[in-house]
């Protein structure tokens, strides 16, 4: 009965070896992308409730009333707009919100992980004291 020689061993091996760092590397990639899926929807979900903040109020919320709300309950006047405000975990750069001068757009910004996303822009946007690769603008009135 003929064994495997040290050469083929190692031959799978090497192959196994080579087989496993792709495949991690296209899992990572996929989780990361995964994140970013979410960091885009916490971005329109806030987006949505900022939109009924503006239609109760008329004006858009205060910059900073917004921003230090990440991760917390929004509740304003006995409504509670969000019970749980998305927070970023994974970046080092908290969402950002800004609302134009006159009141009629604002900005939600995030920073994506997978920087080759067609979102994740060239040039980076600041806010605050970060610059994020992703600003979303989003309307007052939802367009029709």
């Amino acid at each position: 009965m003929k064994g495997f020689t040290f050469g083929e061993i190692l031959i799978v091996v090497v192959v196994m070896g080579v087989l496993g760092w792709i495949t991690w590397g296209q899992f990572n990639l996929a989780r990361a992308k995964s994140r970013d899926v979410g960091r885009k929807s916490d971005l329109n979900e806030m987006a949505k409730n900022i939109r009924l903040y503006y239609a109760d109020y008329g004006k858009l919320p205060i910059e900073s009333e917004i921003n230090n709300l990440w991760g917390k309950t929004w509740i304003d006047k006995d409504y509670v707009y969000m019970k749980n405000v998305p927070k970023e975990n994974y970046v080092n750069k908290p969402y950002c919100y800004k609302p134009s001068i006159d009141g009629k757009t604002f900005t939600l910004y995030a920073e994506l992980e997978n920087k080759n996303d067609v979102d994740c822009k060239k040039t980076e946007a600041k806010c605050g004291n970060f610059n994020y690769c992703f600003a979303f603008l989003f309307e007052t009135v939802i367009p029709k």
